[in-house]
């Protein structure tokens, strides 16, 4: 293409987000000009007129009752516009697998429909004739590829397509890939038509269906919210959302688990960067351990390793991490990932509909697999419970299955005892908690299908060429369609809850500010939203909450101590005082204030008042060594020379570092011992990969106090130079 048309394109959904009709006119007029000769052009120009004569009369003075609605189909139109034109340039012109996928598919959606049910009906026959026949798989991809390229739908085909979605006869695998090829359709084109099919099948009696059209609809007015109180049945099926609060309910679980996907890159990246090179470290202990050479002998089938546990006690971190990794996981964080990405290179997914396509065991690549498995996966308990679980998602049992055909036989014995001991507790976690939240078996549906997307999204070898939706801020609490339709106090206050626990301070605060417009007294809320701004270094804002939050509740130890760190942050070493000794007077022997007292003093250069707060916090707590430093400064800069020593002399034995050496070359320089003063500098520039000036600038600072101590402004140069001979040599 000679223009960039992706970047015309965001251009052009900008200016019209920003109702800058003007300059999208502007854009699309070049392009209609460029690329087209027929009916788009006469469009565009006949709307452009329409908008010219509106602006005409308004500035004309002539009021008109139906204005607002006149600019409102112009806006529309424009939208529509828009779309039409960058979607006929794509068509004609691009590579992408999707608009490649339209030019080779000139069926009419009709005529797909009606050779599917025809084939629908032979495999129909055959079962009541109890003989296995299967849809053909090109026969479903038809299917598919139609739906999900097609650029315009009619009433009668938007018909026929909500009758096949609801129809029990036809198998529930085909369905789903149905309603994610309208899905992963709308990520890439708005179409009107698609939303109301997706709004009609949560209406659907398969929960199945159900979450994956909730999904698919909740990414798709995320992307397209500013345009959408343009479309009046949308806005109605939008409002008829709030009243339903089973619905409400389950789309928060979505929105929650869509925003829970920012964790995955994370939680991959602990797992390959922090978790494998420990065990890989561990290996030759981890194989003693587990008695490697002789796994495959009587006592292995007996059960677990005994001694797996002692392995663990040796590496305490590692468990830890492994036991937070359990933790994600038993939340829905999806942990599989970087398990499961290098499988995706079977024939199966070069399919584009497999990716979508629910795990059932009767599926023919499954039923090929399995055949060639006369070991543990030939256990119809472990198939069923690999099936039914929640823990992989239908992409990764798919890798799962479809690799055991290709596994080393000792492989397959291990891994199936391995599942089979893990899945009948899994399933015992999931029968509960089912019991106890009847929701629980749809949050689990979407969570896997939620992460079914993902692997789409990030993984398809063709990923590139399509808008990664998972890179999104996932901010739909910001979303107008949200706000109006979904929108309340308890759905906020998860979303916002949800994102402060994740670390997201940025979302969270954004959630907060709008419930503290509602809730202005909510101290938590108060509390909450300071420390969001404090951990975004806001620290103003974050300041002004924690005193709100003071006004309410006064001299509450957190909030005062919140307060002054605020005010330390914000160079006001004063008012830091202020705040920390009211602290101390709440709880005098908090070790925190305490170091905060002497670190309030220490920045005030009152150096004594600042050496009694670091006593009492050595007192208190004798094996903090980090408080010898200031001790140690702090009594060379008030002349406190052997104590100083004897400070700097403790932490040369512990933990010293390049300024200590500097400080107590300092030191024995003003006890008149030049020679180790001299030791201890060039000890300090090593440290500093001999970098000479910077050296220099740290000692420049501190010439002030070695003056006070006495030593005479003029032999500082002897010094200096006596250094670079030394370090010559």
């Amino acid at each position: 293409m000679s223009e960039n048309i992706p970047q015309l394109q965001k251009d052009t959904e900008l200016a019209l987000n920003q109702r800058r009709i003007k300059d999208a006119f502007s854009i699309l007029t070049k392009l209609a000009q460029s690329h087209h000769k027929g009916l788009l052009n006469d469009d565009l120009y006949n709307l452009e007129f329409t908008y010219k004569s509106m602006l005409k009369y308004t500035f004309d003075g002539v009021t008109d009752p139906e204005q607002q609605k006149v600019y409102n189909n112009i806006l529309k139109s424009c939208y529509d516009l828009s779309d039409a034109i960058f979607s006929s340039i794509y068509t004609n012109q691009s590579n992408n697998l999707y608009f490649e996928t339209r030019r080779s598919s000139n069926l009419s959606i009709n005529a797909v429909i009606d050779e599917f049910y025809s084939e629908n009906a032979k495999v129909q026959m055959a079962s009541q004739a109890n003989l296995s026949v299967e849809f053909s798989e090109a026969t479903i991809t038809k299917l598919f590829n139609c739906i999900w390229v097609c650029s315009k739908i009619t009433e009668d085909e938007q018909s026929k397509i909500q009758s096949l979605i609801n129809d029990s006869s036809i198998h529930y695998s085909i369905k789903c890939i149905l309603i994610s090829g309208i899905t992963i359709s709308l990520l890439q084109e708005f179409n009107e038509e698609k939303i109301l099919i997706l709004f009609n099948a949560i209406s659907n009696h398969e929960d199945t269906i159900v979450q994956r059209a909730l999904t698919g609809l909740l990414l798709t007015l995320f992307k397209y919210d500013n345009r959408l109180f343009l479309y009046p049945e949308v806005k109605a099926r939008l409002s008829l959302m709030q009243e339903d609060k089973k619905l409400t309910r389950n789309i928060l679980t979505i929105v929650i688990q869509l925003i829970r996907t920012r964790e995955t890159e994370k939680i991959s990246s602990k797992l390959n960067d922090e978790i494998l090179p420990e065990v890989v470290k561990m290996q030759p202990n981890l194989r003693n351990k587990l008695d490697l050479e002789n796994l495959l002998g009587d006592k292995f089938m007996e059960g677990e390793n005994p001694e797996w546990e002692d392995f663990f006690k040796d590496s305490p971190e590692l468990m830890n991490k492994l036991e937070e990794l359990t933790e994600l996981q038993m939340e829905g964080a999806d942990v599989f990932l970087s398990t499961f990405k290098m499988l995706k290179h079977f024939s199966f997914f070069n399919i584009l509909q497999n990716w979508f396509t629910p795990f059932y065991l009767e599926n023919p690549e499954i039923k090929s697999a399995l055949e060639q498995d006369n070991l543990i996966f030939s256990s119809k308990s472990v198939q069923d419970s690999l099936a039914n679980s929640g823990f992989l998602c239908n992409s990764d049992k798919y890798s799962l299955f479809l690799s055991i055909p290709h596994m080393p036989q000792f492989q397959k014995e291990m891994m199936g005892n391995m599942f089979k001991q893990q899945l009948e507790q899994m399933d015992e976690i999931e029968s509960s908690e089912k019991m106890i939240t009847p929701e629980k078996k749809s949050s689990i549906i979407s969570n896997r299908y939620i992460q079914d997307l993902y692997r789409f999204y990030k993984l398809h070898p063709q990923h590139m060429q399509f808008e990664d939706v998972f890179a999104w801020k996932m901010d739909f609490h910001n979303k107008a369609f949200f706000k109006e339709s979904i929108s309340n106090d308890d759905s906020l206050r998860q979303i916002s809850e949800f994102t402060f626990k994740k670390g997201y301070f940025t979302e969270a605060s954004d959630a907060f500010e709008v419930i503290l417009g509602e809730q202005s007294n909510n101290i938590e809320i108060i509390q909450k939203l300071a420390y969001c701004y404090q951990q975004n270094k806001k620290y103003t804002k974050a300041l002004n909450q924690y005193l709100r939050a003071d006004i309410l509740k006064p001299e509450q130890l957190w909030t005062t101590k919140k307060i002054a760190l605020m005010y330390k942050h914000l160079k006001q070493p004063e008012k830091a005082l202020e705040y920390y000794l009211i602290a101390e007077r709440i709880n005098p022997e908090d070790l925190y204030t305490q170091a905060s007292i002497g670190h309030c003093h220490l920045d005030l250069k009152n150096y004594n008042e600042a050496l009694k707060y670091y006593f009492k916090v050595e007192y208190l707590d004798d094996s903090n060594t980090k408080v010898w430093r200031p001790i140690a400064w702090c009594s060379f800069v008030t002349g406190k020379l052997d104590q100083a020593e004897k400070y700097y002399h403790k932490l040369l034995v512990s933990s010293s570092n390049k300024h200590d050496l500097i400080n107590i070359g300092h030191v024995m320089w003003c006890k008149n011992n030049r020679r180790e003063a001299l030791k201890f500098y060039q000890k300090a520039i090593t440290l500093m990969d001999n970098n000479f000036e910077y050296f220099f600038d740290v000692f420049t600072e501190d010439i002030p106090y070695l003056t006070k101590n006495g030593i005479n402004k003029q032999d500082i140069p002897f010094i200096v130079d006596q250094l670079k001979y030394n370090i010559e040599e």
